[in-house]
């Protein structure tokens, strides 16, 4: 199997476009990320773009945007081997991997490295909206919202230790592009919600819905819900399938986006190798 590494995002999401439309909510992380680095909408330190390739064609995808680490697509066993032995001598450093479950789990056995942290996310998708319990009035965030949703995107990020880069800008990126949507409650903001840059494909699109925050005053009252229908809902009136991550570890979440209509698609896990 062969193995290449692409110098830009634009020569990468060219040349995987069949593969990753063949399975769009799988390999979507890895979509929006290449997309918003082709664009010039997110920047890093350095980048990686592989793709395993057997018979002309593609068979699965692995990418790193440095400061982080690799996001993995669906792929064989061999796929994840051939990879695996390109990247432990062209980014050696790299000791963190994420992507579907059994990738990932295979990725550790060939490695025969000793994992040192890990932890998983669940995929879903949403097809049929089950329309939440509309509440207050939902709203595209403007210019002069950025400090509070920087302020809030800050909370998130310490809230569910994700880790971020040069978050200032990702936000008004974000913001610029009419990406975040608020809930207003009596006057007062109580949610805020977001999706990123819309993958579009040969006759359909998606749209990972994301980050989704409420302080912790103003929970338990439908909020969250609230904001991810209403996102959800513009998305699929447009035609988009609207997709999101969430940690396998918050019943919370997972319960919310259950009740109106997203279903599981996979699991993803992401893996640290010690030294």
């Amino acid at each position: 199997m062969e193995v290449l590494r692409f110098d830009t995002p634009a020569e990468f999401l060219d040349a995987t476009k069949a593969f990753r439309s063949n399975d769009p909510v799988r390999t979507g992380l890895i979509t929006s990320i290449a997309t918003s680095v082709a664009t010039g909408s997110r920047t890093y330190e350095s980048y990686f773009w592989w793709a395993a390739i057997e018979g002309n064609e593609v068979q699965g995808l692995a990418i790193r945007t440095l400061p982080y680490g690799y996001v993995f697509s669906p792929m064989s066993n061999d796929a994840v081997e051939a990879l695996y032995s390109f990247i432990a001598i062209e980014d050696s450093v790299a000791h963190e991997f994420a992507g579907p479950k059994s990738v990932i789990d295979f990725l550790e056995t060939v490695s025969g490295k000793q994992v040192s942290e890990e932890e998983s996310e669940l995929i879903y998708e949403n097809r049929k909206l089950i329309t939440a319990t509309p509440v207050g009035d939902v709203r595209t965030a403007a210019a002069e919202d950025f400090d509070l949703i920087f302020k809030w995107m800050q909370a998130f990020i310490e809230e569910t230790r994700l880790r971020n880069f040069n978050l200032e800008n990702m936000v008004r990126t974000a913001l610029e592009a009419g990406r975040y949507t608020l809930l207003e409650v009596e006057g007062s903001i109580v949610s805020l919600g977001g999706n990123s840059d819309i993958q579009e494909f040969d006759g359909f699109s998606i749209g990972r819905v994301g980050p989704i925050y409420t302080p912790h005053e103003f929970r338990k009252k439908g909020y969250a819900s609230a904001i991810t229908s209403a996102i959800s809902e513009n998305l699929l009136s447009k035609g988009i399938i609207p997709t999101l991550y969430t940690q396998a570890t918050n019943p919370t979440s997972n319960k919310i986006y259950q009740e109106i209509g997203y279903t599981l698609v996979d699991e993803n896990r992401r893996i640290v190798f010690g030294n």
